[in-house]
């Protein structure tokens, strides 16, 4: 405490007025720097010195001098620890705290001396406290050149030492601080006011203001009742009191520009955790849903490609049936068109019948029919000539393939293994194979680009052989063949569709090409250069301007000298190609 740490100017109470004096405390009155939680001895000393000054024998003024009353007063108070706590709890103290609404700027010197000034009444500055110190310091100084005696003295000097100790958990306050001042000292000042304990007594103000002289009484029931009335006045001061500081406590707690920073980081943190949290949350529950999905995906691909599974099943039962059913049907016509190819015209069975009779040939047919599976009687169907023999009314129907046929019935009702069936199989796989084999071969032909000495032979062959001629493309394919000398001859059919890819080109023809495009403008009249669309106008209005009821030479001549560099020929062609595409695209 600063202020009270200063040393003030002594003053002569024998110098002041009665008003003057009347306005000092006991404690200005013994001294001038006497502070207000003076030690006992302390005030002792002060007591001595004022003696000095102001007694009689030194002043000269009589017993009843008021100066020297008013320094035994002070002293007779403030040395006896009841009546100075009563004195201490009344004397010069300032009661107001600060209102609401407090500026940062000016939080540390509004509330800082507040807090100062209320730390008189703290239990560390209790006078009573400080009598039991001072009273357990003499016992100690004592006792400190004795001897121990027994194990009674040693065992309260052990309870003496933890009184110590407890004591000296509170001797002072935390610092109140400032804007810098880090904040576990911030909560320990608050955690110290929080649960402050207030030795102020209101005994001697209570008495003041209920005006009862318990000393005054007339009878012991009379004085029972003042005391009562005095506690019950000093309970209801005591809870203001405390009432009053904890107000304090409250609105510089909620001033604090300290703890608002705090509760603000607090607050942002939790905000910013439970941002956090909350994300996490949102994606624990999108990654929940997507697995959901997936999962839920998943199982309706699985079903759906399970009903597909069983609906492919069934079509595909519903489609080997059917093409049993066909082959069945197919194999009952063939047979008895060969049964029927197989009896002499005069209707006696030839000696190439292999049944004799049309009910024996039905009994094995239908035997082989409820036996044999769609892909087997394929097999017998192939031998007898196929599908194609029963297009063709039995032309390429084979009669001899009934002896296998009939072959095939007798080893199927002997339950035996159908060796006959099995040669039938062989030979129609080694009839696929080299059928096979002649398509790959055709199309390595076809794929095979041609050379322009190729081309060229195409051209003069296709000139020295005109339409209208047998075997046309025969001799074409061997013009080529000769004059080219091939390693792999080139056939009519890639001879025909060579022609055709040159004569159906939009591009203009190349010197290997020239040849064979001026040869399909021979033959089907189309032309070699392309029109452009003013030349398509200029035709069209010639078409328009000379009707068709002219002479057709003549008319075709006037068109044509109408048309920038077309001639008669090719004005024609052009007529015939646009017609032909008007009909296509009405078709």
């Amino acid at each position: 405490m600063d202020r009270e740490k200063k040393k003030k100017k002594e003053y002569d109470l024998l110098s002041l007025s009665e008003r003057k004096l009347k306005k000092l405390n006991y404690y200005q009155v013994l001294g001038a720097n006497l502070p207000m939680h003076a030690s006992t001895e302390d005030i002792r000393k002060a007591y001595h010195k004022a003696c000095l000054k102001y007694h009689p024998d030194k002043t000269g003024r009589g017993e009843e001098d008021e100066v020297f009353l008013l320094v035994k007063a002070a002293f007779d108070t403030l040395s006896d620890p009841t009546k100075r706590r009563s004195y201490d709890s009344t004397v010069d103290f300032d009661e107001s705290i600060p209102k609401e609404g407090v500026e940062e700027a000016d939080f540390y010197a509004v509330y800082g001396p507040v807090f100062e000034r209320n730390l008189r009444f703290a239990s560390f500055n209790d006078p009573m406290r400080q009598t039991a110190n001072n009273a357990n310091n003499d016992t100690s100084s004592n006792s400190g050149g004795g001897k121990k005696k027994g194990g009674k003295k040693n065992k309260n000097r052990k309870s003496a030492s933890s009184n110590n100790l407890a004591s000296q958990q509170v001797e002072k306050c935390p610092p109140f601080g400032d804007d810098d001042t880090p904040l576990d000292q911030v909560h320990a000042f608050y955690e110290f006011w929080i649960h402050f304990e207030s030795w102020r007594d209101f005994t001697l103000k209570a008495t003041k203001e209920t005006e009862h002289d318990v000393e005054a009484a007339d009878s012991r029931d009379e004085k029972r009742w003042m005391k009562q009335e005095i506690d019950r006045k000093v309970k209801k001061m005591k809870k203001e009191e405390m009432a009053r500081i904890n107000l304090l406590v409250e609105r510089a707690m909620s001033a604090d520009p300290r703890l608002r920073r705090e509760k603000e980081r607090v607050q942002n943190e939790k905000a910013a955790a439970a941002e956090a949290k909350r994300k996490e949350e949102e994606a624990k529950a999108e990654k929940e849903r997507l697995e959901r999905e997936k999962r839920e995906a998943e199982e309706e691909k699985k079903r759906m490609e399970e009903e597909f599974k069983k609906k492919d099943a069934k079509k595909q039962r519903e489609m080997e049936k059917k093409q049993l059913r066909k082959a069945k049907q197919l194999f009952r016509k063939l047979t008895m068109t060969a049964y029927q190819a197989a009896i002499t015209s005069d209707g006696s069975s030839g000696n190439d019948a292999v049944w004799d009779d049309l009910e024996k040939m039905n009994d094995d047919i239908e035997l082989l029919c409820d036996k044999l599976s769609a892909m087997e009687l394929g097999s017998l169907s192939d031998a007898l000539g196929g599908a194609n023999a029963v297009e063709d009314d039995g032309d390429g129907i084979c009669v001899e393939a009934l002896v296998e046929v009939k072959q095939c019935a007798v080893e199927t009702s002997a339950g035996a293994e159908r060796q006959s069936l099995l040669a039938i199989k062989q030979r129609n796989q080694a009839r696929k194979e080299a059928a096979e084999k002649q398509r790959e071969l055709k199309a390595a032909k076809a794929s095979s680009p041609w050379s322009k000495e190729e081309l060229a032979a195409l051209a003069k062959a296709v000139k020295k052989y005109p339409p209208g001629g047998s075997n046309r493309w025969d001799a074409i394919a061997l013009f080529v063949n000769n004059l080219c000398k091939l390693a792999e001859p080139r056939t009519k059919e890639e001879c025909i569709e060579k022609y055709n890819q040159v004569a159906s080109s939009a591009a203009p023809p190349t010197d290997s090409t020239n040849s064979v495009a001026d040869d399909k403008d021979a033959e089907d009249g189309a032309t070699s250069e392309a029109w452009t669309e003013e030349q398509d106008a200029q035709l069209q209005e010639m078409l328009r301007k000379y009707p068709a009821d002219m002479d057709k030479n003549e008319r075709w001549k006037a068109i044509a000298n109408g048309i920038d560099g077309k001639s008669k020929k090719e004005c024609v062609q052009r007529f015939k190609a646009i017609r032909e595409a008007v009909r296509q695209g009405k078709k």
